[in-house]
């Protein structure tokens, strides 16, 4: 009967539920935010939220538009609290 190991480099890592880590990645879209629609740069407006959906309005531009055809690169949030700096 074979043992397995577990490599050295993971034994000192917490097992967490999946999901969870100390960093996670998401879409931010603010006010100024520069992203891609359909191969062309556009600026974002102001984004609301209404019955859950969220609508990104670009400068421009009247009617929303879904995120989903939007190409941003992802922003990195810490779920661990970090002191503030001075």
């Amino acid at each position: 009967m074979e043992t397995s190991q577990v490599p050295a480099e993971t034994a000192d890592q917490p097992v967490v539920p999946w999901g969870w880590s100390r960093e996670f990645r998401m879409a931010l879209y603010k006010p100024g935010t520069r992203v891609r629609r359909s191969g062309s740069w556009e600026t974002v407006s102001h984004v609301s939220l209404r019955r859950n959906d969220l609508a990104v309005y670009l400068v421009g531009s009247v009617e929303p538009v879904d995120p989903v055809e939007l190409e941003l690169e992802p922003t990195v949030f810490t779920t661990e609290r970090v002191p503030e700096r001075y």
